[in-house]
């Protein structure tokens, strides 16, 4: 059982469903979407809290690895921004709330708080109807790059798994290759495969793998979930750039056709946290709209 706030609990496996009460209640937020915080508590840091019928989360920075506080929920909104501030503040020294859901917002209206929009962490969120068309986008790199890679390996074979039936070792040898072509020596150290890992052994059913197969050796592969209301949400994906150009164009073709046969209609593809490469990969796939983040804090 969740806490209520001030004390917190480390998450648990058996936490999801009482957090998704809280959560399935807001469009669906990869920062608060339960495998992802789940698989990225790598160091078993992640805690949770409920104050005011919102749910609390004690997030470790995704850059800095530092602590900071967040919460979703629209339930005395003021008092639960100002408590929250107070002990992040008193325990953090961080005198600020991040990855507040934007829809939180109307509630700060002639507030004492300072609203800063975090483009950085914005969600990118695509329509899967659009992504469907995209071998078809004639004058679009996209389109040109999965052209491309048809025409050179016509042959290649898309497999669709689900958790129970992932090929590990294949996905492993994967991670390694792109470690190498990275210049990482050590693959199993990378906080990114313990977080694939973590979300492998969770045993989800929702959790559904995308693999690309040339020659009958895996190219590369995508790891989605399942939600409510017509979404899937990205988790990983890796790809063997260097002997497969345009493989991931292909892949997310590929995604794209898999979710729209499931009736899903939008993919959450998280945010770019303002790196320069993943900005233009995420933006030139024409996103439909963002899931926007606030940063809070008092006014000076």
């Amino acid at each position: 059982m969740i806490p209520q706030f001030p004390e917190f609990k480390k998450i648990e496996l058996s936490d999801r469903k009482e957090m998704e009460k809280f959560t399935n209640q807001f469009p669906h937020y990869s920062d608060f979407n339960f495998s992802s915080i789940w698989s990225w508590d790598i160091h078993n840091k992640t805690m949770i809290s409920q104050l005011n019928e919102n749910l609390v989360v004690v997030f470790n920075d995704y850059v800095s690895g530092e602590n900071f506080l967040s919460f979703i929920g629209d339930r005395k909104v003021i008092e639960t921004t100002s408590k929250l501030i107070l002990y992040s503040e008193n325990n953090f020294h961080k005198k600020f709330l991040k990855l507040i859901p934007e829809e939180i917002f109307l509630h700060f209206k002639n507030s004492s708080f300072h609203i800063k929009v975090d483009r950085d962490s914005f969600d990118y969120v695509y329509l899967v109807e659009h992504l469907v068309g995209m071998e078809h986008w004639t004058k679009h790199p996209a389109g040109r790059g999965i052209r491309k890679f048809i025409k050179k390996h016509p042959s290649y074979v898309v497999k669709e798994l689900s958790i129970k039936d992932t090929p590990h070792k294949e996905y492993e040898k994967m991670f390694e290759k792109w470690s190498k072509s990275k210049e990482i020596e050590n693959h199993f150290e990378l906080n990114e495969y313990k977080a694939f890992k973590r979300l492998i052994e969770s045993g989800d059913e929702n959790i559904k793998f995308i693999s690309i197969y040339i020659d009958g050796i895996l190219a590369g592969f995508s790891v989605y979930e399942i939600l409510p209301d017509h979404y899937a949400l990205a988790h990983f994906s890796k790809a063997d750039i260097k002997d497969y150009p345009g493989i991931f164009d292909l892949l997310n073709w590929e995604e794209a056709k898999f979710f729209h046969k499931l009736g899903i209609k939008y993919l959450n593809w998280e945010q770019d946290l303002g790196i320069p490469g993943l900005r233009y990969s995420k933006t030139k796939y024409k996103p439909a709209f963002f899931l926007r983040k606030l940063h809070i804090e008092p006014l000076k």
